[in-house]
């Protein structure tokens, strides 16, 4: 009994400290006195060997390759490949001949790479080294390597607008007391020399990027031959929160967005976000650049950084997204603290005494996320407190059209969708942006008197098992569609179920293709009607939506249905279903 009332209290104490879970402001970095200074590409060809780009390390006598004689007659050779890991872990790989081509290749992810950590030297460069050891099944490329002047390992990643190749010096092989090994080629030094953008520059240098439209073309050749060439941009982010430690030496930094180059000593937070710590007297990281290349990104201390202890919170119960176009927050903040409207957002109203506070926020745009702020007082020194809404688009349209085969028949499609900030007006986590409700009409183009002339008025209401908004945050969940089953003397009614998953696509091939890929099955197991009634009836389709503009989408996809009928049509086959339509969100 003892037991049973302690875990009873552990119980209801846990429950209430989730209740009192208050969300914090964020103070943004370029709001309280730290600037954020311009993300550099930066480089160092720092001698016949090695090149620093970033903060990483790049020692081309580790760019090689070896070969591992087999023990048995019959078994293979061992090729064990090495190649600075900061730089590429995943990609192909290439031997090359003396004439270029590609003599063997391989794909490589981080499943089959083994990571080799080496110890940062007086500058904390990255230089960890990666290794592949795979088959040579073909022993012919072995015996043709023997006769080549030399050949050049190669490790690559490209895609449409990124590119990071990276070339050995090079290579030949020897054989020494009948034991092949791989040596780097005594030839004549080349002039080391460094391309930006097509044009010679200096052996170390800087290039700043300001967005993401400006991009970054980098060669370097080294004197024995081996080259690194990068076609790169800056990756865009938000530095949302920055606050200094008790002490006053170091500064916490938020943020969401490019990832930090070097993850080792990375906070990730549950929202996506990550957390870092930086030097208060030179605060500066490395950013991931498309391709993964880092970036350079410094910051300016231009007064006094807020402490944490003076942060203001809001209830727990805050929104962070709605579809309403006003939203009311409680606050409050440290007895110490006073804080008040900042006065340049005419759509915000505070009321409160300083340190307990109504705001509420008006005119929020659609399909948008904003930040707004308060003033935050503490003794001298003044701050800005940020919070962030995005609200959702809650309607959707779209028009278009439906072609069925082997029938032939054509039908037009149009239809409109709402999904509810609280279903029913309760407000609750079972409720709140769970659902929606969606009304189509297909109306016959087409007819074929072998086929019933049928058009479809379908009423459907949706449950998210995931709240979120429709095409913007990934789901499951069920539907209840109700149908008008309408011919041209007499209709009848079907109720069913459904099922639909949505969710952005991972393969390459398919994001040039859909923004947002939909499975989505109706099923009616029987309907009502006196003169004929549906009874059994199913359609189930897959689409994609393509974003050719902001809220606008090309809806197309491949469904197949079948309608059963009492008393039976002359042909009732299983249809396969082309469709498009025109889709907007606003």
């Amino acid at each position: 009994m003892k037991n049973s009332s302690v875990l009873f209290l552990v119980l209801v104490a846990s429950a209430v400290a989730h209740a009192d879970v208050r969300k914090p402001m964020l103070f943004q970095a370029s709001k309280n006195n730290l600037q954020v200074l311009p993300q550099r590409f930066e480089y160092t060809l720092m001698d016949e060997d090695r090149l620093k780009v970033g903060d990483i390390l790049i020692d081309s006598t580790k760019v090689t390759f070896d070969l591992q004689a087999p023990t048995k007659n019959d078994a293979p050779y061992k090729v064990r490949f090495t190649w600075p890991a900061d730089l590429l872990k995943d990609g192909e790989l290439a031997i090359k001949n003396n004439a270029g081509k590609a003599i063997f290749t391989t794909r490589l992810d981080q499943e089959n790479v083994k990571i080799s950590k080496n110890e940062r030297d007086q500058e904390n460069l990255r230089s960890d080294l990666a290794s592949l050891t795979v088959e040579l099944k073909d022993a012919k490329i072995v015996e043709d390597m023997k006769y080549l002047p030399f050949m050049t390992f190669c490790i690559y990643r490209q895609s449409d607008e990124t590119q990071t190749y990276l070339c050995s010096k090079e290579l030949y092989l020897s054989s020494q007391q009948g034991q092949l090994e791989v040596r780097p080629r005594s030839s004549s030094k080349r002039t080391a020399q460094v391309e930006i953008n097509g044009k010679v520059v200096g052996n170390q240098g800087i290039i700043y990027l300001n967005d993401r439209s400006e991009s970054v073309s980098f060669k370097a050749l080294t004197q024995t031959g081996a080259f690194l060439e990068i076609a790169t941009r800056m990756n865009d982010v938000d530095f949302k929160d920055a606050v200094q430690t008790e002490n006053g030496q170091r500064i916490v930094l938020t943020a969401s967005g490019a990832d930090p180059a070097d993850g080792s000593k990375v906070r990730r937070l549950t929202d996506g976000s990550w957390q870092v710590v930086l030097s208060k007297e030179r605060p500066l990281l490395y950013l991931k650049g498309d391709g993964d290349i880092p970036m350079r990104q410094e910051f300016y201390v231009r007064g006094a950084i807020a402490p944490a202890k003076i942060r203001p919170t809001l209830s727990s119960k805050s929104v962070t997204k709605t579809y309403s176009s006003s939203v009311t927050l409680e606050g409050s903040a440290p007895a110490d603290v006073v804080v008040s409207g900042d006065g340049s957002d005419k759509d915000a109203l505070f009321q409160g005494d300083g340190h307990q506070f109504n705001w509420t926020l008006s005119n929020l745009p659609s399909g948008k996320s904003t930040r707004h702020f308060l003033n935050v007082k503490s003794g001298s020194d003044n701050f800005m407190a940020g919070y962030d809404i995005e609200r959702g688009n809650p309607f959707s349209a779209w028009l278009g059209a439906r072609y069925q085969t082997p029938s032939g028949i054509a039908l037009g499609t149009m239809g409109f969708e709402w999904w509810f900030e609280n279903f029913l007006g309760l407000h609750s986590e079972g409720t709140r942006l769970h659902w929606g409700l969606a009304i189509s009409r297909d109306q016959h183009l087409t007819t074929n008197d072998d086929y019933p002339e049928v058009d479809l008025t379908t009423a459907e209401l949706f449950w998210r098992a995931s709240p979120g908004f429709h095409l913007q945050d990934e789901t499951w969940g069920l539907s209840i569609p109700f149908q008008m089953v309408q011919g041209k003397d007499a209709s009848t009614m079907v109720y069913g179920l459904g099922f639909f998953v949505q969710n952005q696509p991972t393969a390459n091939w398919l994001k040039k293709m859909m923004e947002w890929s939909e499975l989505k099955l109706q099923y009616f197991p029987s309907g009502t009607g006196d003169d004929f009634k549906v009874s059994n009836a199913y359609r189930l389709e897959g689409n994609g939506y393509y974003k050719f503009k902001k809220d606008f989408y090309l809806k197309y996809g491949l469904g197949f249905v079948n309608y059963k009928y009492e008393p039976a049509s002359p042909k009732e086959d299983m249809q396969i279903e082309l469709n498009g339509m025109a889709f907007w969100k606003f």
